[in-house]
């Protein structure tokens, strides 16, 4: 027993040994004809192989912080390649380059640019902060009637060369950048000159005395409270209509129904032409630097440009004249010289 037992030991002892230097061959024969290396696959499909996986992927990850122009913030890649270890044969060449330009082909290049705004409406672009900023200084300097309402916005755009120039697309529309004088000019808006109306106009001014009504304010967000002007019925609304775009709010009332200064302020206009033609009689009061309020189609006139009346104080009477179908109130309010919705804060 003990016999057959170490005949067996040295079978077996024999066949490790076969297999370790079959082994050792083996290992060393793919040694001699293949290498340790990585195939790299895009969106499913072979690319090619690179014997550094972290130094190309450091390459493409250092391309997307910001591409490879001046001016490019970074590039959107939406697919990254996959890497697999793998044994190539020694005649098959790597190709980290051609690997590294299939993949930022299909990037998207964004730049940054800056917007001015007014009020938050984007008016102009420009290609630097240092210039929006300069640009902005100016309009204040120039003592703009927005000047308070002036902001600066960092954006995005996708970046395309065109005739050497960096062309930028944002919502399938090109950025028209502009320089610091475009932008002054574009924003800057002038104060409001108050004006007289002389004594010969044919306005329907009548000094009535001043009567000043109390009624329920609402607060806004313009940086005024408001009260309405007229009690009556909304004969049409604020925005587009079949003929027009509706500037301000429609409120029907009998002819010589009092009108009340929905907010306090200076009257910059008080009678009837130019340049608030089609209006007929109205009465404009400056509220503040950016808000102003116009009541049209009056019948009568109890103010007279360059006065402060209060809020609540009665200005005028509706009538319907101008380009007018009934005795309504025409009234309107502008924020920065743009009408926006009065049933945002009163009538709703």
């Amino acid at each position: 027993m003990i016999k057959r037992a170490l005949v067996r030991i040295r079978k077996l002892v024999k066949l490790s040994v076969i297999v370790a230097i079959s082994a050792v061959l083996i290992i060393g024969l793919i040694e001699l004809f293949y290498r340790q290396t990585y195939a790299v696959s895009l969106n499913g499909e072979l690319i090619g192989y690179t014997n550094d996986k972290v130094a190309l992927q450091k390459r493409i990850n250092d391309y997307i912080k910001s591409g490879n122009e001046e001016k490019i913030a970074f590039v959107e890649i939406e697919n990254l390649p996959t890497y697999d270890a793998c044994m190539l044969k020694k005649d098959i060449e790597t190709n980290d380059d051609e690997i590294f330009n299939k993949v930022i082909e299909q990037g998207t290049s964004y730049t940054k640019y800056y917007a001015i705004t007014d009020n938050n409406e984007e008016k102009v672009y420009t290609s630097s902060f240092s210039e929006a900023e300069e640009a902005v200084n100016q309009i204040k300097e120039k003592d703009s009637a927005n000047s308070e309402s002036l902001g600066i916005v960092e954006k995005y755009g996708v970046a395309e060369k065109e005739n050497e120039e960096l062309k930028i697309i944002n919502d399938n529309n090109p950025v028209e950048i502009s320089s610091v004088d475009t932008c002054v000019e574009k924003v800057y808006v002038e104060k409001p000159k108050v004006v007289v109306t002389p004594a010969s106009s044919t306005s329907a001014y009548k000094n009535v005395g001043k009567t000043v009504v109390s009624d329920t304010s609402y607060s806004t967000d313009i940086g005024i409270t408001l009260i309405r002007p007229v009690s009556g019925t909304i004969s049409s609304r604020f925005g587009y209509r079949s003929r027009d775009n509706h500037k301000g709010l429609d409120i029907a009332a009998p002819k010589g129904t009092a009108i009340k200064a929905a907010a306090s302020g200076t009257v910059s206009f008080s009678g009837s032409g130019s340049p608030y033609g089609g209006y007929g009689n109205i009465v404009v009061i400056q509220s503040t630097s950016a808000v102003s309020i116009r009541y049209g189609h009056c019948s009568e006139l109890y103010v007279r440009a360059g006065e402060y009346v209060e809020q609540g104080q009665v200005i005028a009477a509706v009538g319907s004249t101008g380009i007018s179908t009934g005795n309504h109130l025409h009234f309107e309010i502008r924020y920065n010289g743009t009408a926006i919705d009065p049933q945002n804060y009163v009538y709703n």
